[in-house]
């Protein structure tokens, strides 16, 4: 992107910031607590609209650890718990207080917010096309790329050994079109199958990493980037990889330092 467009966008932000400010909305948060209970395998509840953040506030059963036994994903509104795990959670979700005089300014704040950012569009589209720097994870196909095939090295695809239950680890296989070989790259950069995610084995950023289905809790171990043909881990920077290089079905998939050989090459 060159220099010029990239002031008028940083002008119309400050813009946008400036009206957001002046409609003299002042944010609060409401919470509520709730019970959740896994009876040995998955249980999961969906959360309220505007959550914002969930905490475990008191153990009612089994151990309750974040990112293994319970998470939670916002992307699909979801809390869940596995393993014995049962807790009472609090569910923070983000709401707005009217002005002191009992009139609100929400709907003037939207149709200026709107207006402001209708015409960023316009003036940035044609730049957004080729260089997205704001973009998160750039290269990515995006939310709506999904259900689909990703094949490596020989042809064969990625594979969720045994089909898609949290802790089963990746590999490449013949591809089938199973549901266990059906990927979609979420707006976050993660990588969902059969409702989970693609996930670095309790957050390793070592070579040799194993590569794991897992249930989706939104942490940097399980966000990735696309570069060309590579997908690299958001929290180590490596590649996933073909273990030892041998393109034959059953072979693990791990990540490990990039290194442009076939093996870390994918397509879809």
């Amino acid at each position: 992107m060159t220099g010029t467009s990239s002031a008028p966008r940083r002008a119309i932000a400050a813009a946008v910031s400036a009206g957001l400010v002046l409609t003299g909305l002042p944010a609060r948060a409401d919470e509520q607590t709730v019970e959740l209970r896994s009876r040995g395998g998955n249980e999961t509840y969906r959360l309220p609209d505007g959550t914002t953040e969930v905490d475990l506030v008191e153990q009612l059963a089994g151990g309750c650890r974040f990112g293994r036994t319970w998470g939670y994903d916002l992307a699909v509104k979801s809390l869940w718990v596995d393993g014995g795990c049962g807790g009472r959670f609090k569910v923070t979700t983000a709401a707005t207080e009217s002005n002191r005089d009992g009139s609100s300014n929400v709907g003037a704040a939207i149709a200026a917010a709107a207006v402001i950012a209708g015409i960023a569009l316009i003036a940035s589209s044609k730049d957004r096309k080729d260089d997205r720097p704001d973009d998160p994870y750039p290269g990515n196909p995006g939310n709506g790329w999904g259900s689909n095939e990703i094949r490596g090295k020989g042809n064969l695809c990625m594979d969720i050994e045994g089909g898609a239950r949290p802790g089963r680890g990746l590999i490449v296989y013949n591809c089938n079109g199973g549901g266990n070989q059906r990927f979609e790259w979420g707006r976050g950069g993660e990588l969902r199958v059969s409702g989970l995610c693609l996930d670095v084995e309790g957050g390793r950023t070592n070579d040799g990493a194993r590569v794991i289905a897992y249930s989706c809790n939104g942490n940097r171990n399980q966000r990735w980037r696309a570069r060309g043909g590579e997908i690299r881990s958001a929290d180590s920077g490596k590649c996933l990889d073909i273990e030892g290089g041998r393109a034959r079905p059953g072979q693990r998939v791990i990540v490990y330092s990039c290194n442009g050989n076939d093996n870390q090459r994918w397509s879809w």
